[in-house]
């Protein structure tokens, strides 16, 4: 082989590569949703195709569930506290005889 068989067969190489990596970032979804995409599902369905996704989207959508969580969360505690608070306000209350402070 002469030298400019080899550049040659070392191009066309590099021009598949590239070809092939072009088509792969065509073919793959996208996994930079705006949030509205993502806010309207459910939670399980943050979760399909969990092993397609990259590292940065699972990231991504792993935070967004955890927001979720700790949103239902701080609702349940803001309704147990108020229901806690109402409940104090009545056992207090001057018209039951008890003082209020």
């Amino acid at each position: 082989m002469t030298i400019n068989e080899i550049l040659s067969l070392a191009l066309a190489c590099c021009g598949l590569f590239a070809a092939g990596v072009y088509v792969e970032a065509w073919m793959c979804p996208n996994d930079e949703h705006p949030d509205s995409v993502l806010g309207d599902l459910e939670d399980e369905d943050l979760f399909a195709g969990w092993d397609w996704l990259t590292p940065a989207a699972r990231r991504y959508r792993l935070a967004l569930y955890h927001q979720r969580v700790r949103a239902r969360i701080a609702e349940q505690e803001r309704a147990w506290l108020q229901a806690r608070l109402k409940e104090a306000a009545e056992t207090k209350s001057p018209a039951r005889g008890g003082a209020f402070y």
